[in-house]
């Protein structure tokens, strides 16, 4: 299956999936595991674009998706640590916002603070990104309690913010307790800007930068304040100037702003230091930035802007050191979209390369199921040295585990990492997951299913861990379906595939969350009738039937069919060309839960075989 740009809301179907696998050199052991610790729903409404998760004084996490909720505005929310329940805390109903962007921060009152890109009390053709994404509006900020009382603060674009918009970054709280976030002037001349705002929600124009784009122009990501006091973030660039890559800047509370280094991209050929950051800076323990861009580095593969982004060193001097070039390939993935670094005592560096989920700037693509696949996302360890290791790749499944982690990660307190996957889970409609670097850390998982295949009735014995207590295990008929079960331990349930099952993945509620297998479980084909009864070789005949997943092999009389085509892309109907060799006998279809075998195919002119 091809992910490409209709993605996104057709993939809304329950994913089959496989256990992600392993790329690098060490031992399985050595890697940790990835699991989920919950999957957006229906119910979650059209949960889509999802900013990093933020861990609370409370110990849970909490995010926002830019889209979906009750009003399909957008959503912030609130996920159990323990359990992997989910809680909307606030949805936005366009009066108070929409299209929510950028990671939360827990302010130093314990409330949670953001801004929505759209929405909110006033509109202007000005504001592009309103306009483009909600049908207007140009955005707010907002608090909301870790209960989800919720307070809007400011409403974008007025005579006293200096006609500021797309706030798409969130905020960070500084140490003079005001908040400063990223925003645009849009009016009367467009410009990147930082705009401050009091607890009580009163925006003013901290800083604008130069009209022309040569301080930079606009940006994805947020600001940090760093060890030094000092504000520190980064911009996407602007054509035909200096700053065209992107830049990293520095900016001091008294509102003087400094380029601290400017991306040069990618030459013709060789390599270079990556264009347009979009992941959000982190400090080391050393005292310097980390970050990832979403191009250049290399002119290898086909990516975008020069190459397939970089991750990056940089110092409080701007004296700037490339640590990893990602190539593209299976080994590493391409383009770190929206997707930053979470920093391990030691000088580790964690990450994603996040995939590409729309199938622009063309291959390589998200090819689900196929260990090669390099565009559904990897996630990755680097040392401070710059050594790779590849430590799953979403794509290497079926999506069970997530596909495009378009977000940073971030090291909670349990030692683990968490992120979010834009899209695939149990219900397609992305996850939050979990690297399980806590070996500790209680957890509901699916390790494997036997048989992997069968028809109804088949006895299926699911086999992981964390099932004691489990309330509920479903199996795929088109979505998630509750079926009857037995708990035979912690680490094993049995079921029985039901008459209506397709094949996809088992899902098990359970104490510590919602899991779906890694692996798929296969309905055995039928056959029901062939569209003709007898033919030629060379010729068409259409097979009708059920379960036609994942065809390993189709034989007429005994002779390998080479070409075949779904009808209409469903799974019970298949046009196959009669093969040379191909005598009088019956059609068999296979796929991984078993074979079909139809009525007798007659072949109508054997002289046809040599020809």
């Amino acid at each position: 299956m091809t992910i490409c740009a209709g993605f996104a809301r057709a993939v809304r179907a329950l994913w089959p999936a496989s256990a992600a696998v392993v790329l690098s050199a060490t031992s399985a052991a050595a890697v940790p595991p990835l699991n989920t610790l919950y999957d957006f729903t229906a119910a979650d409404g059209s949960a889509f674009e999802f900013s990093a998760l933020i861990e609370a004084s409370d110990g849970n996490f909490y995010g926002s998706s830019a889209l979906g909720g009750k009003n399909e505005y957008g959503f912030v929310y609130k996920v159990n640590r323990t359990t992997g329940r989910i809680t909307h805390l606030h949805d936005f109903d366009f009066t108070d916002g929409a299209t929510p962007r950028g990671s939360l921060i827990q302010g130093s009152d314990g409330d949670l603070y953001g801004t929505t890109e759209a929405g909110g009390a006033n509109r202007s053709d000005y504001c592009y990104s309103g306009q483009f994404y909600q049908k207007g509006g140009c955005g707010t900020a907002f608090k909301v309690s870790l209960t989800g009382a919720f307070t809007k603060l400011h409403d974008f674009y007025t005579a006293a913010d200096g006609y500021q918009a797309a706030t798409s970054t969130g905020v960070v709280q500084a140490s003079d307790g005001n908040f400063y976030g990223m925003a645009q002037v849009e009016f009367p001349t467009g410009a990147t800007s930082v705009f401050k705002m009091t607890p009580a929600g009163v925006v003013s124009l901290f800083v604008q930068f130069a009209a022309d784009g040569s301080q930079g122009f606009s940006t994805n990501t947020g600001l940090i304040q760093a060890s030094d006091g000092n504000l520190y973030g980064t911009t996407l660039g602007e054509e035909a100037t200096a700053a065209e890559n992107g830049t990293v800047f520095r900016l001091s509370l008294s509102g003087a702003v400094q380029t601290l280094y400017a991306f040069q991209g990618a030459p013709s050929s060789g390599t270079g230091d990556g264009a347009n950051p979009w992941g959000n800076l982190i400090e080391g323990s050393d005292g310097a930035f980390y970050g990832t861009t979403y191009g250049g580095g290399t002119t290898e593969g086909n990516c975008y802007n020069g190459g397939c982004g970089t991750v990056y060193r940089i110092t409080t001097a701007g004296a700037e050191t490339v640590l990893y070039r990602f190539t593209g390939s299976a080994t590493d993935g391409e383009w770190p979209q929206n997707a930053g670094l979470a920093w391990v005592s030691g000088g580790t560096l964690y990450g994603v390369s996040s995939g590409n989920p729309y199938g622009s700037f063309g291959p390589p693509e998200c090819y689900v199921g196929l260990t090669d696949s390099a565009g559904c996302g990897i996630v990755f360890e680097l040392t401070s040295t710059g050594k790779f290791t590849a430590l799953h790749n979403f794509g290497s499944g079926n999506g069970a585990l997530g596909l495009f982690p378009m977000t940073s990660m971030i090291l909670a307190s349990d030692s683990n990492l968490y992120g979010v996957a834009l899209l695939g889970g149990g219900y397609g409609d992305g996850v939050v997951y979990r690297v399980q670097r806590n070996a500790a850390t209680p957890v509901i998982e699916i390790s494997g299913i036997a048989p992997v295949g069968g028809p109804p009735g088949t006895q299926v014995v699911v086999s992981g861990k964390g099932f004691t207590g489990a309330s509920q295990v479903t199996f795929p008929t088109g979505r998630a379906t509750p079926v009857d079960f037995t708990v035979k331990s912690d680490t094993e349930i049995e079921l029985s595939v039901p008459a209506n099952g397709v094949s996809g993945a088992i899902g098990v509620t359970a104490p510590h969350g919602t899991t779906f297998s890694p692996v798929t479980f296969y309905l055995e084909p039928t056959i029901s009738s062939l569209v003709p009864t007898s033919g030629h070789v060379g010729g068409t005949v259409n097979i009708l039937g059920t379960h036609f997943d994942d065809i390993t092999s189709i034989t007429i009389g005994g002779a390998t069919v080479t070409n075949w085509d779904y009808v209409t892309g469903a799974d019970t109907s298949i046009d196959a060309q009669i093969p040379k060799g191909a005598v009088t006998g019956p059609i068999v279809i296979t796929n991984p839960g078993g074979s079909a075998t139809s009525p007798v195919f007659t072949i109508t002119d054997a002289s046809r075989q040599t020809h």
